[in-house]
């Protein structure tokens, strides 16, 4: 299954911009070609919100703006993380350009290349210590 996050639970959603506040997931399951949408118990802390795709069983993940502790963390759980770049997209467009392998697999190799919380900052606000 592949996580998407995003504001609103409608079909017509564009990706959220900022992965740990995203209110809801779009998860895609690609057998039945559906969208189920789940509220994100874990909106405003990334560790919570990557805990809760590993309690659905996401296996895949697409975001814009990422902090390295709900990289870590999903990378531990083996979900596999793509950036999709700084835009909001529509739904379909993502799902389409996952299977025309468009978007960046971000690995521990070129995390830094990819990872940014999106925060004014610049520091990450995931609620873990990095330690």
């Amino acid at each position: 299954m592949l996580a998407i996050p995003v504001d609103i639970e409608f079909l017509s959603a564009r990706s959220s911009l900022l992965f740990g506040n995203a209110s809801v997931f779009a998860i895609y399951n690609e057998n039945d070609n559906t969208f189920d949408f789940r509220k994100n118990p874990g909106c405003g802390n990334g560790i919570k919100t990557a805990e809760a795709l590993k309690s659905w069983n996401v296996k895949q993940v697409v975001y814009s703006f990422l902090g390295d502790g709900p990289f870590q963390r999903m990378i531990k759980d083996g979900i596999d993380i793509y950036h999709v770049g700084k835009e909001r997209m529509p739904l379909g467009e993502i799902v389409k350009g996952l299977k025309e392998n468009l978007f960046i697999q971000v690995v521990p190799s070129n995390a830094s290349d990819y990872l940014d919380p999106g925060t004014t900052s610049g520091d990450c606000q995931c609620g873990c210590s990095h330690d």
